[in-house]
């Protein structure tokens, strides 16, 4: 027993299975259950869960989803700063299976309408998460969405959580097809955010073409930054408003979670920025894992597909509080679960 053991339990979501405080609580039950004293503190990288883990929605706007679809999505306003998460437009329409068309049709144009009715109701400073998103319109949508409230006024900021350090030009290459796009429409969708890119210079005097980060969200964090809007990792910004750093400081070890560890996870999301962060041993549950020789002796993981088979997504909670458990009771000693 290692009753003393304090664990930070600071998971992501686990896609299309358990939401980051989901898999906290599980993680949590865990650990408590093997005598090791919890502290919870799901986290999120500017993607799906960035809204929840800052808090949650006190609001709800109808937008237009990525493939211009009426749909009503919850924002949160806290006095004057509002958060809002991109990642939500596209949750159907990357749940349906999009192909080519979808993939060249799909529009930022809700992110600009939720923006927009941040900033009528009064909002300062708006905090944007951006990630998991179905389009690659390099925020052209948004733009037009946002109209002559772009450029943004003196006084109000507003600020982008990137996910990826992905140049603009680069973003059709590397997520395009993970959004339905087939070779040709990658070729097309580049040509199109190079056209954008000289046109976003021209218009606003910013050449965001080459800038780290600026591929977000399909380039939508290139837009929005052309516009004047401030580019800082969702990490970051969660790791800031949750207090981590001094969480990290008093535990002993940190447990986190995620659906698929590959070298990906390293480069601005959650596990990345913990192992980079904590002076401590960090631990990865993960839904599956990468054969993959940069994670090769870099993270302590645990696999919870080849752990637990089938469940590892039938029960990813009972996964998840068995796993810490076993995690915990074995802490200290040579034996690995």
């Amino acid at each position: 027993m290692n009753s003393r053991l304090r664990v930070l339990v600071a998971p992501d979501k686990l896609r299309g299975t358990a939401t980051a405080a989901e898999a906290a609580q599980a993680i949590s039950e865990g650990v408590t259950s093997a005598g090791g004293v919890p502290e919870l503190c799901p986290l999120a990288d500017g993607g799906e869960g960035f809204l929840d883990v800052l808090g949650g929605p006190n609001r709800r706007t109808e937008v237009s989803d990525a493939l211009g679809r009426p749909i009503r999505i919850p924002w949160r306003l806290d006095g004057e700063t509002a958060v809002i998460e991109t990642a939500m437009l596209s949750t159907d329409v990357l749940r349906s299976g999009p192909g080519p068309a979808e993939a060249l049709a799909a529009t930022s144009e809700g992110a600009g309408q939720l923006i927009a009715a941040a900033l009528d109701q009064g909002a300062k400073r708006v905090l944007v998460g951006l990630g998991g998103s179905a389009f690659t319109d390099g925020g052209i949508g948004a733009l037009a969405a946002l109209g002559g409230q772009v450029p943004f006024r003196p006084g109000l900021q507003v600020v982008l959580g990137c996910d990826v350090s992905t140049g603009y030009l680069d973003a059709a290459r590397v997520f395009s097809p993970q959004k339905g796009a087939g070779p040709p429409a990658v070729a097309t969708l580049t040509t199109r955010l190079a056209d954008q890119a000289a046109m976003l210079r021209s218009r606003f005097g910013r050449d965001i073409s080459r800038i780290p980060g600026t591929g977000a969200a399909g380039g939508l964090a290139g837009g929005l930054h052309a516009a004047g809007a401030e580019l800082d990792s969702g990490f970051a910004m969660v790791a800031s408003r949750t207090g981590l750093d001094r969480r990290l400081a008093g535990c002993d070890l940190v447990i986190t979670a995620e659906g698929r560890l590959d070298a990906s996870s390293l480069a601005g999301k959650v596990v990345g920025g913990l192992i980079e962060r904590s002076a401590r041993p960090v631990w990865v549950l993960a839904g599956s894992i990468a054969e993959d020789p940069e994670l090769a002796g870099r993270i302590e993981q645990i696999d919870l597909s080849v752990r637990f088979g089938n469940a590892a997504r039938s029960d990813v909670t009972g996964c998840l509080r068995r796993a810490a458990a076993e995690l915990i009771q074995n802490w200290g000693s040579s034996s690995t679960i």
